[in-house]
């Protein structure tokens, strides 16, 4: 009985580790221009916040930018995002790192489940912080007769990925704790 490989021996180098594949190439690849337009995409709401900020604070006369509303509801708006955008870049960062264990060719390594544990963590607490934010910009633009933005809603649908991403790290906790028993067993 003879259990075939996954990929054919021409996949393989000296070393005795796969190439490295093309989805995963591809997977890196777009892992990093994601990684760098969110900090694109954060810089850009920083500048915003500052701008909104120095309005509110009456240091720069941009009042008449602000036709639809008002400096403070685009202070808290923009803070809001930036908080989702360092929750994005933390997500980003994790997954590269597990990217970084597949083209390595130990992708079961025990920080791995960690990871994913901080990825969980990060899409609850940014779901969490989108909830609020969303709860409080559209309690601010009612009572300040400012454009009508959309209520808070509940997305079902993110809390099942939160639930999907708990499991998978536990799947890797504990492939991480069968390969070191494999390994202690001789």
């Amino acid at each position: 009985m003879s259990v075939e490989t996954l990929y054919p021996d021409d996949n393989q180098d000296g070393a005795g580790r796969g190439k490295t594949s093309p989805s995963i190439a591809f997977l890196n690849i777009l892992l990093a221009v994601i990684w760098w337009a969110g900090w694109v995409f954060l810089f850009l709401f920083v500048l915003v916040f500052l701008y909104a900020g120095l309005t509110f604070l009456g240091v720069a006369s941009f009042k008449k930018s602000f036709v639809e509303t008002t400096p403070f509801l685009v202070l808290v708006s923009s803070g809001s995002v930036i908080v989702v955008a360092l929750v994005f870049l933390v997500i980003v960062k994790q997954l590269r790192k597990i990217s970084h264990t597949l083209v390595t060719g130990d992708p079961f390594v025990p920080e791995n489940a960690n990871r994913l544990r901080t990825i969980w963590i990060a899409v609850a607490a940014g779901e969490i912080i989108r909830l609020g934010s969303t709860f409080a910009i559209s309690w601010l633009s009612k009572n300040t007769n400012t454009v009508d933005l959309q209520e808070p809603d509940l997305r079902i649908y993110v809390w099942f990925m939160v639930l999907a991403v708990i499991i998978l790290s536990e799947v890797f906790r504990e492939g991480a704790r069968l390969r070191q028993e494999q390994k202690l067993t001789v």
